[in-house]
């Protein structure tokens, strides 16, 4: 099957014209070895013949947005690779390079580094409806003439000129027109230095243009003191050495020496080609002038950033409880069908309720990149970036880690999937690993219940404030603490880069396409439940084994007593609730029989400096399916059943009653709240997140030290806060 690769810069309509090629033939996966996305989809093209001409079908691939071949994040890598057969698939048979008519400078020089490349292309000069209502003119058969390749004028939002360029892909499949040659060059030393360098690349096709990338990077990279392979890891080591090698022989800037001339012959063929209207002040420029305000715009950008909180805490919550209620029927409905014992209570517990755990967060990663797709397609996303990049980088991080930040306080899922928008791959590591210290909707539980605890949560502080609402505060405060110190730290040991420069196109401001969005929505949900959601499924079963096994009740536990004693009670409405009583004491002692109950006992000594005994325990090995969970298995193994909740009253109560059997002293104490309350802020107890990290790394080393890290820095400040409490004699 022929393959045709769609490349252009961001924000030049190029998924727009992928979607108007192949309909609902799309499929979503990754480049081998990373998280870059791999969009594909088919159409069927006429291809001509001896006999007159067949149909075919032929696989469209949209490649990452690029600004240059020379890579500076891994999705410009990944173009490169892909478009010179360097990830695992031969180079695509066409290349179709989508060029913004209305911003022909830019795009025009990523077009001359695919040109170069030696591959049939075809040039799609796409958003001519927005320059001719600009008033902008752009002659197409000149710039056929200049580029030496096809340039077909089109629309792709309107579907203007598509057929079109179906027509011209289908003729450049079949007879392709010769490499386009250079149409710049260098001084002598240059041209020498790129002659070189090709003597490194043998007989590979497109040997200049792959030595001019060489040039390129090892100079960019030089420039920026980083190995060539952290820019580009790439096959082509020996030209990268060897680029390398005579970089550092020469006091030419030979990045800057090939991105001018580049730039020299774009701005003289735009100038051949182009006619602009008189200068007059853009809706953009105008919109600009708001939106980029130094006090408008930041509340613009606050209230457009408090909406999006909203849309994944609030606005998808009814959704969440939605699939929680027919997970719970479901679950229901199968006790209710098969004879209870080990199967339906894995198939209820292990199998539904680990799906319920994946597709429990679908409505959050739905509305966080559908808000984030049209913020992105509308032109606000890039100033979004840039109106928080001034603070983002006083901890070495990029502008565009803000929206990922923020949405970690509903939920660490969607989040980490959202820093794909940052192009520095050390830059999107840091800002995965700080995102499980952000404190997410579902430590909330947690902290509601220990503070209505062991907290008077009412009693006024100067006669304004509740204490639960400011030991709330406090907690999201320790929260951005720990999440700026702990990224300022990576960046500068473990991640170390230099501050990255903001480096930003402002799009001109356009109505988001619905179908782009959904389209997008679509793909990061199944992306989710497909890649994140395996790993979740399996954890889930995992605890539920733990929990389950051995499934009796210990024979200490006398139960054929008290099940006769409750036989003998008279009143029905009495002994039913003794009855649900005993059942629930029943299963307090099963889970602590159960294989977690027996690891909550070894592992007590590891968590009694931090004020835990073994129940608190049980809680934390059960909270890894979800932190939320914690206060339902407190319900469990202090007999109040799996229906105890944050709120539940009884549950509360006995918390406080609850005494240590040595010494008769309270087991849950203010400080003892306090240290819980620090371990799970800090501590990445939830197995959906540690399967977004591993999806989204592609590495389990980076996953296990995620964490370890957590685990290790819950455990230190839980630690100091409940001995520094005890020296204080807060116990």
């Amino acid at each position: 099957m022929a393959t045709i690769a769609l490349a252009g810069n961001p924000n030049s309509g190029k998924t727009s014209l992928f979607n108007r090629l192949t309909g609902l033939s799309q499929k979503v996966g990754n480049y081998p070895g990373v998280t870059v996305e791999r969009r594909s989809g088919s159409t069927r093209l006429t291809l001509p013949s001896a006999e007159g001409g067949h149909e075919a079908t032929v696989e469209v691939v949209d490649l990452p947005g690029a600004y240059s071949l020379v890579a500076r994040g891994r999705d410009e890598a990944v173009a490169f690779e892909a478009l010179v057969g360097l990830t695992g698939a031969p180079p695509p048979d066409l290349v179709v390079v989508v060029v913004d008519a209305t911003n022909l400078v830019r795009n025009l020089y990523f077009a001359l580094s695919v040109l170069e490349l030696g591959r049939p292309t075809v040039v799609a000069l796409n958003m001519m409806d927005e320059a001719r209502a600009s008033g902008l003119e752009v002659d197409a058969t000149k710039l056929e003439q200049r580029l030496g390749a096809p340039v077909v004028p089109m629309a792709a939002r309107t579907g203007e000129g598509v057929e079109l360029l179906r027509e011209v892909v289908e003729e450049q499949l079949a007879t392709p027109l010769g490499a386009s040659p250079r149409l710049w060059e260098l001084d002598a030393d240059g041209e020498a230095f790129i002659t070189d360098v090709q003597s490194s690349l043998q007989d590979r096709p497109g040997r200049e243009a792959l030595a001019v990338w060489a040039l390129s990077t090892a100079a960019t990279a030089t420039s920026e003191g980083l190995s060539p392979h952290e820019l580009a890891a790439s096959p082509l080591a020996s030209a990268l050495e060897r680029a390398t090698r005579l970089v550092a022989d020469t006091d030419e800037d030979l990045a800057a020496a090939v991105i001018e001339a580049r730039y020299a012959v774009v701005r003289d063929i735009v100038g051949e080609v182009e006619r602009r209207p008189a200068p007059a002040q853009s809706r953009t420029d105008r919109l600009d002038s708001v939106l980029l305000h130094p006090v408008w715009g930041l509340l613009i950008f606050a209230a457009t950033m408090a909406v999006l909180f909203q849309s994944i805490f609030a606005w998808a919550d009814p959704l969440m409880t939605l699939i929680e209620n027919g997970v719970g029927l479901l679950q229901s409905g199968l006790r209710s069908l098969l004879p209870s014992g080990a199967v339906v209570d894995l198939l209820a517990d292990g199998v539904v309720g680990g799906v319920g755990n994946v597709l429990v967060f679908v409505p959050q990663i739905a509305f966080l990149f559908g808000f984030l797709a049209v913020l992105e397609d509308s032109g606000y996303l890039a100033r979004a970036a840039f109106i928080s990049d001034r603070w983002m980088a006083r901890i070495g991080l990029h502008g565009r880690a803000f929206v990922p930040l923020l949405s970690g306080f509903a939920c660490a899922v969607p989040a980490i999937m959202a820093t794909r928008s940052i192009e520095s791959r050390k830059d999107r590591l840091t800002t995965i690993l700080v995102i499980p210290l952000v404190s997410c909707s579902a430590r909330l539980p947690i902290y509601t219940l220990l503070i209505a605890t062991l907290f008077s949560a009412n009693e006024r502080v100067l006669g304004v404030l509740s204490l639960g609402g400011l030991m709330m505060f406090g907690l999201y405060g320790l929260s951005i603490l720990f999440t700026v110190g702990v990224g300022y730290v990576l960046k500068r040991t473990v991640l170390t880069s230099p501050t990255p420069p903001l480096v930003l196109e402002l799009p001109p401001y356009r109505a988001p396409e619905l179908r782009s969005v959904l389209t997008r929505v679509v793909d990061r949900c199944w992306v989710f439940i497909k890649d994140a959601g395996t790993v979740i499924l399996a954890c889930s079963m995992i605890l539920w084994a733990l929990l389950y096994f051995p499934s009796q009740v210990p024979a200490d536990f006398e139960l054929e007593r008290k099940q006769a004693s409750v036989a003998q009670i008279a009143s029905p409405e009495a002994r039913g609730e003794a009855e649900v009583q005993l059942l629930d004491e029943a299963e307090a002692a099963r889970v602590a029989n159960s294989i977690a109950g027996q690891l909550g006992h070894a592992l007590e000594p590891a968590f009694a400096p931090l004020g835990y005994d073994w129940k608190m325990v049980v809680g934390i090995l059960a909270s890894f399916a979800a932190r939320e969970v914690f206060v339902s298995t407190l319900g469990l193994v202090y007999g109040m059943g799996d229906a105890a909740d944050e709120e539940s009253l009884s549950l509360r109560e006995r918390l406080r009653d609850e005494v240590h059997p040595d010494t008769g002293k309270p087991v849950y104490t203010p400080l003892v709240g306090l240290s819980l309350m620090v371990f799970f802020l800090l501590a990445l107890q939830c197995m959906s997140t540690l399967a977004a990290v591993r999806r989204e790394t592609r590495s389990w080393s980076w996953t296990v030290f995620a964490f370890g890290y957590t685990g290790a820095l819950a455990w230190i400040m839980a630690f100091l806060v409940y001995q520094s409490g005890r020296l204080w004699g807060f116990a």
